[in-house]
């Protein structure tokens, strides 16, 4: 069945059960793989409250990767289920590049797993950039490997950089699509293990900052506000 909340509805297409009338009224449906979410609640790190996200948003729920990092047996297995939709799409690339800081655990064990090189951004001075060291990097070709995405600004980011090296950008992939596929990368849409609309909303118009709700800030990506 799944969790029911204003801002978030996480639905199994598979289920026997006739959701056809609540479907049509519900502000957000998830399509997804539930064995994903259930590695993600099993992990405790499907959080929900008051929090403001890397783009600046606040949302009412948010997926801690730091949990999963926590727990590699089930990051392991998180991945494993990523990498299987990377191998289906036969693409051809060398490396596997991720931002820091919470995706290089994920870009780093997709490579292990691929067989592939791997790289890192970072940001520095509030630009992402890559660390001097990653000689071959060059006019390759790459998958993008990312955590969450929510407004696509990292990833973008990291396309930039990876422009800058004479990189082709193969794939994007994420392990939750928070806009359901609504954000497209230059045109084309983003790979995802969990692919889900969970609203969220800018600082002035956010109902739990209304009503009084706490404010948290999980995780850090030396990305300024």
């Amino acid at each position: 069945m799944g969790i029911v909340s204003p801002y978030f509805i996480i639905y199994n297409p598979f289920s026997p059960d006739d959701e056809s009338t609540r479907l049509k009224e519900a502000p957000m449906i998830l399509n997804a793989d539930e064995k994903v979410l259930a590695l993600f609640k099993d992990s405790d790190a499907l959080l929900q409250g008051h929090f403001k996200l890397t783009s600046g948003k606040h949302s009412e729920w948010y997926f801690e990767k730091i949990r999963l990092i926590e727990k590699p047996a089930a990051l392991e297995r998180i991945i494993g289920l990523l990498v299987e939709k990377i191998r289906a799409e036969k693409k051809d690339f060398e490396y596997v590049v991720s931002p820091a800081y919470g995706a290089i655990a994920i870009g780093f064990l997709a490579a292990l797993k691929l067989g592939k090189k791997f790289a890192f951004t970072q940001r520095l001075d509030e630009k992402m950039s890559f660390r001097s060291g990653f000689t071959g990097l060059d006019d390759s070709r790459a998958i993008i490997v990312e955590d969450i995405l929510t407004t696509g600004g990292s990833i973008n980011e990291v396309v930039e950089c990876l422009k800058l090296r004479g990189v082709e950008v193969a794939g994007i992939y994420v392990l939750v699509d928070r806009t359901a596929g609504e954000v497209l990368i230059e045109g084309r849409p983003v790979g995802s293990l969990l692919a889900l609309k969970v609203e969220a909303f800018e600082p002035e118009a956010c109902p739990f900052c209304k009503k009084g709700i706490l404010l948290t800030k999980p995780g850090a990506s030396d990305k300024k506000f």
